[in-house]
């Protein structure tokens, strides 16, 4: 998603419904298993290019009518994206322009245990396609015109837990994998495999296969998305030592920091705060 509301989401900053800034809804007893969140966010310009990332909580993007149109730069190509999108899995040098001023953006964030099981998509989906429209995960199948005719967010999230509690699996047990996922979040990726593995009482092999089968993505890859987060958002705070910053957060030194982050970007960290992209989403 946009990494100016992931921010938000991360950091779980002042929640107001009075300032035109962003409000946060907790799913229902039926889906709080499976749905980690309902987050809207107002008021959206499309002045600014906006950096997306995802952190390994598969993630629903959607704009409030059908004919809402975004332009999606993955690596230098430009795609058109009408209704909203999907994103998950590892994300590198992909950015969004708003074509036109959104009054909101609504945002549903998956528990990534059960993301793939509900849609009955391959947890390869998103290996190499970071960014699906909504009918590549069927998501408007068995939807009702209403959700993009409503103006009212509380009733779009009533219909999408409604539509979401028909799609929920018999079988949904992760009790093990949910809690290296946990242990992962709680040390902001500064932890390694071998540790995880030691905390929850599992072997390499049957930790490495149920994040592929779950995930789409292996145990030292969802680490490498929360401390690189982490990292991110430290950044904000202390812009001018970025090598105090890489060692806060688990890395081997600044040019370890600096490689992953152009990875992620396509920018050097200098080169992504002269812009001014630091401030500009913030």
């Amino acid at each position: 998603m946009p990494i100016n509301f992931l921010k938000k989401i991360i950091q779980q900053e002042k929640i107001a419904s009075d300032d035109g800034c962003w409000m946060k809804k907790s799913p229902s007893k039926a889906c709080v298993n499976y749905i980690e969140g309902f987050y809207s966010f107002y008021d959206v310009n499309s002045k600014t290019e906006h950096w997306i990332f995802n952190d390994g909580f598969p993630a629903i993007i959607l704009f409030p009518e059908k004919n809402n149109k975004v332009c999606i730069n993955i690596d230098g190509k430009e795609i058109i994206i009408k209704s909203g999108w999907v994103d998950a899995g590892v994300m590198k040098k992909i950015y969004v322009q708003y074509l036109e001023d959104l009054d909101y953006i609504l945002i549903i964030r998956f528990k990534p245990e059960c993301f793939y099981k509900l849609f009955k998509l391959n947890p390869s989906f998103f290996k190499y396609r970071n960014i699906a429209s909504l009918a590549d995960i069927n998501f408007e199948l068995g939807l009702p015109d209403e959700l993009f005719v409503t103006d009212s967010v509380e009733k779009k999230i009533d219909i999408i837990e409604s539509y979401v509690k028909n799609l929920i699996p018999v079988n949904t047990k992760t009790g093990l994998l949910n809690s290296a996922i946990e242990l992962i979040n709680q040390t902001k990726g500064q932890i390694s495999v071998a540790n995880v593995i030691q905390e929850v009482g599992a072997n390499y092999k049957w930790l490495e296969r149920n994040f592929s089968k779950h995930l789409g993505l292996t145990p030292k890859e969802y680490i490498q998305l929360q401390r690189f987060l982490s990292a991110y958002i430290n950044m904000h705070n202390e812009p001018d030592d970025l090598l105090s910053v890489a060692i806060a957060n688990g890395y081997y030194d600044y040019n370890h920091f600096l490689k992953e982050f152009k990875d992620f970007t396509g920018k050097t960290p200098i080169e992504y705060i002269s812009k001014k992209e630091v401030l500009s989403l913030q």
